[in-house]
């Protein structure tokens, strides 16, 4: 499964420009896969900054080393669901699951695909990457994922692909952290480029310059 046939499968869930012309509300539910370098303010920064007179609303929960299945038994995300709209909603299970307990991720990605197209949102799953000394899981992440998605219907955000192409374009940028499983600076940013791409009809996306774009990751972001 390439980058580029991940996201024609996902055309259904993109958002036409027009429609996110005003407020849009993203709620991540993960672990610090999802918090690492504040990724998901550095999405709404790429948002706002993309199209005109966007104002991104993006709220997070998420712990250590979280699950889906700890986040349901927690309740705390259901009843945000039910208490305020969102557009979209993104969920990111424990990184290492997709190999060892795919039965329950299966279940709980389930049960939260269920909760999210009742309130009225669409599901999105984000796909994390191998971790640095296992570079063949990756096939299993990415087949997780395509099972996932099929089973449930939600639409997956393969920044594990994305990754996996950068770091055979540029083997020379790290895009971990020195424990070899977070993201690093330049790691998160993909993450957010991903979701942007995977949210966004980018074709309807004007091609203009935009200093908030630029400085919204900072210099250090910068290969």
């Amino acid at each position: 499964m390439s980058l580029r046939s991940s996201h024609r499968l996902a055309n259904r869930s993109f958002y036409p420009v027009t429609t996110m012309s005003s407020e849009f509300r993203v709620l991540f539910v993960g672990n610090s896969y999802t918090t690492r370098n504040d990724m998901p303010t550095t999405l709404a920064s790429l948002l706002e900054a993309s199209i005109p007179g966007m104002q991104v609303t993006v709220e997070v929960f998420a712990f250590g080393g979280a699950s889906l299945a700890a986040h349901w038994n927690r309740g705390e995300v259901q009843k945000r669901l039910a208490d305020r709209k969102w557009d979209a909603v993104v969920l990111q299970d424990q990184s290492t699951r997709p190999i060892r307990a795919l039965k329950s991720m299966q279940e709980y990605a389930r049960r939260f695909v269920d909760e999210i197209l009742s309130s009225g949102a669409k599901p999105y799953l984000y796909m994390t990457w191998a971790r640095k000394n296992d570079p063949a899981s990756h096939a299993n992440i990415v087949t997780a994922f395509q099972g996932l998605a099929s089973a449930t219907g939600a639409s997956v955000i393969p920044v594990g692909l994305a990754w996996d192409q950068f770091r055979r374009l540029r083997p020379d940028i790290d895009l971990y952290e020195a424990d070899g499983s977070h993201p690093s600076v330049i790691g998160s940013y993909i993450a957010a480029c991903t979701h942007f791409f995977s949210l966004v009809d980018t074709e309807a996306v004007a091609d203009r310059p935009d200093e908030k774009c630029i400085e919204c990751y900072g210099s250090e972001s910068a290969p």
